[in-house]
């Protein structure tokens, strides 16, 4: 990594930079997933907040959106201002908007407090990785960027798990204040260790750039979430905002190849390995988020797990990426980035496969080993693909690189969950409609919002055979969304062979 000096502080002041930079990182991350085993709770009109499934998907939509859309602009911020006053700025609007997001009452407020906290996430997470390289001595950087993903990869998979734990014994609203006392314990730690990193050249703010890429990836998410629905493909609700997005997202790329100082630096796609590190993160997380989505369903409505008892079965997640993350040096080391990734993808592939086989009788042991394997796998794929993208940037660069990579990242996560709930949502209600002859309108439109609805329809109206074939319709459905993540898991293989170069690289 060619890099201008910065001022490096001493080991225990590193480690303590480290630590603050993983904390803000893993609660940031973790937002991204903590909601997916609440979707039962929010759903509920008693207990919740009688969400619809386009709600929900909203609900964890909107944060990943905007987390991902501002991500460009607070990697400029990072650079312009220093990653100290970006991460400053982005803990603070993390912790009130959580609280906002904490005492919502109806599911507008929820969704826009959600996207208030991803102006707070798409703050922290370039500061963090910009935080973390520039504090580091040249050696220490690989190490830092592994540490680093690894606070970025196990925040997504714990999330669930904390999900859980709060709502198996608090209301819905504590997995958004628990955000609270973390991020003062982060700020506590940066006025205590972080130091002010020089800043070479201040950077004016790219606004235009900003607006386009909201826009494109609001149009472009929206208007996938509303295939998932009663609308089809031709419908103007579908056609419109996916055309708006992606005309903005064009007209983004060609004003940032354009402006002198871009929040999207898209020359960095010159770079070979930035390119292809950074797309194969972004397949990465399509496939690991979108699964979470789904997996949160199968092992509530099918399975039967209560809320702590499914994060329980996700917890060996957790502890794959970790192992995996920590390793991946080593066997870059011994073998070469493309080996090591292209193992890692071919792997969690077959993982995504083992969905094909998956029914009401799995055991819930099965699914943890899955999910173990599954997590090194990632582990593997996420440490080399962003070391690859990140290992050429000059450190005055390494706030817009990581806003880069990071976006691409939450880019992909957040179409994993989109493309994932419409695939699901459409396979859903097309195997469950032959079931619902002899109800009545409203029982029908309910059962077809998602299986517990159907469970619950099924048990009001004394219909077993109805139950039996939401499960059978949730399967097939999952099946099929699983299979699409495995395909587009291909791709990345593909760009792993043909990007990453080889252990002379």
């Amino acid at each position: 990594m060619t890099v201008t000096e910065n001022p490096v502080v001493r080991p225990r002041t590193w480690a303590a930079v480290l630590g603050v930079a993983v904390l803000a990182q893993t609660v940031a991350a973790m937002d991204s997933s903590v909601l997916n085993l609440a979707v039962k709770t929010l759903a509920d009109p008693v207990s919740g907040l009688g969400a619809g499934v386009g709600e929900l998907a909203w609900a964890i939509s909107a944060y990943t959106v905007v987390y991902a859309a501002a991500m460009f602009a607070g990697g400029a911020l990072a650079d312009r201002f220093g990653p100290r006053w970006a991460l400053c700025t982005g803990l603070l609007v993390f912790m009130v908007t959580s609280a906002l997001a904490a005492f919502s009452v109806t599911p507008l407020e929820l969704v826009l407090s959600r996207g208030a906290m991803g102006v707070g996430a798409a703050l922290i997470t370039p500061a963090t990785l910009s935080l973390a390289l520039r504090a580091s001595q040249p050696a220490q950087r690989p190490k830092a960027v592994a540490i680093w993903a690894s606070a970025a990869a196990v925040g997504l998979a714990i999330g669930p798990i904390v999900g859980g734990l709060l709502l198996s014994r608090l209301w819905w609203g504590s997995v958004f204040l628990l955000n609270v006392p973390v991020t003062a314990i982060c700020l506590a730690g940066i006025a205590l260790w972080v130091p002010r990193l020089h800043v070479a050249q201040r950077r004016p703010l790219d606004w235009p750039g900003l607006a386009l890429s909201f826009g494109g990836l609001l149009g472009l998410v929206y208007g996938v979430i509303q295939i998932g629905g009663d609308v089809g493909w031709d419908s103007p609700s579908v056609l419109v905002p996916l055309v708006a997005g992606i005309v903005a997202l064009a007209a983004f790329a060609v004003q940032q190849s354009r402006s002198p100082a871009p929040s999207f630096d898209v020359r960095l796609f010159l770079r070979r390995r930035f390119a292809g590190g950074g797309l194969v993160l972004t397949v990465a997380f399509f496939g690991i988020t979108g699964q979470l989505f789904y997996a949160s369903f199968y092992l509530q409505d099918v399975l039967g797990l209560s809320p702590l008892g499914a994060g329980l079965a996700i917890a060996p997640t957790a502890v794959g990426i970790l192992a995996g993350n920590l390793w991946a040096p080593a066997l870059v080391r011994r073998f070469s980035v493309r080996s090591v990734a292209s193992v890692g993808m071919i792997v969690t592939i077959g993982t995504l496969a083992c969905y094909l086989v998956f029914d009401a009788h799995t055991p819930v042991v099965l699914f943890g080993l899955m999910i173990l394997v599954q997590g090194f796998a990632m582990g593997t794929v996420v440490v080399p693909a962003t070391n690859a993208a990140m290992g050429d940037l000059p450190a005055e660069r390494s706030g817009a690189g990581s806003a880069v990579t990071s976006g691409l990242r939450q880019f992909g996560g957040t179409l994993g969950t989109a493309v994932g709930s419409t695939i699901l949502s459409s396979w859903y209600r097309s195997g469950l409609r032959p079931a619902l002859a002899g109800l009545s309108d409203g029982q029908a439109h309910q059962a077809l919002g998602s299986t517990q609805a159907a469970l619950a329809v099924a048990r009001a109206a004394g219909r077993p055979e109805l139950a039996e074939a939401a499960t059978s319709a949730f399967l097939q459905a999952m099946r099929v969304t699983a299979g699409a993540s495995a395909v587009v898991g291909l791709g990345g293989l593909v760009l792993i062979a043909v990007c990453l170069g080889g252990k002379s690289d």
